[in-house]
């Protein structure tokens, strides 16, 4: 599943990058009028390098096996404290203990939304709502791609109220057997899924980015919010075309033997 990820996730990305270029060029924005530079370039990549080289450190770990990814977040914040206090000697006690106060400030307001999305999965789950949208949307049509745009409109409605590790563990025993019965590979299946319940991230009510990016800015929320909804169109789109081309998903765990 994580390698299968790589792909889609540069999919994603490219969406959000074209749905920028598109806004900037309608907006006006050209950036800055400093020439590019290989020379600025390859001069910032010498001084960054132990920085550029924690995603390395934090991937191969994963891909090695050496630490799954939620221990790879404690290596992480290890590797940069390390570099920043002792290879670039940027950092010092009390600048950590105000990085510490800021994330405890930004993750409690992320955390009572989250208090609150749990809730109201659990009463979904008591009354069995997602079983019954499952069932109506099976019992509606066999088109594939019917399916598909049905399944991933579920999911989207799901991930803006509910929390994500919820809706997996209550929608996953509810769609998969309708993915085997549709001929749809469980791995494909669970990478859409987990993009399309990633655009719950950038989408209110639930939004939990949104609220950082709030905190981070001290932009209302509101304001946020009705930015980013191009941006979560862009990611739809993205999720469309992994869903109707599989070997986006796939090609690269077979690639490599899996």
């Amino acid at each position: 599943m994580f390698i299968a990820g790589f792909l889609p996730g540069v999919v994603m990305a490219g969406g959000l990058l074209i749905m920028n270029y598109i806004r900037c060029r309608i907006n006006g924005f050209h950036g800055s009028d400093h020439p590019f530079s290989l020379r600025e370039v390859m001069c910032a990549s010498y001084r960054g390098f132990w920085a550029l080289l924690a995603p390395l450190v934090i991937l191969g770990g994963i891909y090695t096996g050496m630490f799954t990814p939620t221990e790879a977040a404690i290596v992480a914040i290890f590797y940069t404290l390390f570099v920043g206090a002792v290879i670039y000697r940027e950092l010092d006690l009390r600048m950590v203990v105000t990085a510490l106060e800021t994330t405890t400030w930004l993750a409690g307001r992320v955390l009572l939304v989250l208090f609150a999305a749990t809730v109201f999965g659990r009463i979904l789950v008591e009354n069995n709502v997602p079983g019954m949208i499952a069932g109506g949307i099976l019992s509606l049509t066999d088109n594939l791609y019917l399916i598909w745009a049905m399944v991933i409109g579920l999911l989207l409605i799901v991930g803006m109220f509910m929390e994500t590790l919820a809706a997996i563990m209550i929608l996953v025993p509810v769609m998969l057997p309708v993915a085997y019965m549709m001929g749809i590979d469980p791995i494909h299946f669970g990478v859409v899924m987990i993009c399309t319940l990633s655009v719950g991230f950038q989408t209110p009510p639930l939004g939990e980015n949104l609220f950082i990016a709030s905190g981070i800015s001290g932009v209302t929320i509101e304001r946020i919010s009705l930015r980013a909804l191009p941006f979560a169109v862009a990611s739809v789109c993205a999720v469309f075309l992994i869903a109707v081309f599989p070997e986006i998903a796939l090609w690269l765990p077979r690639a490599l033997g899996y």
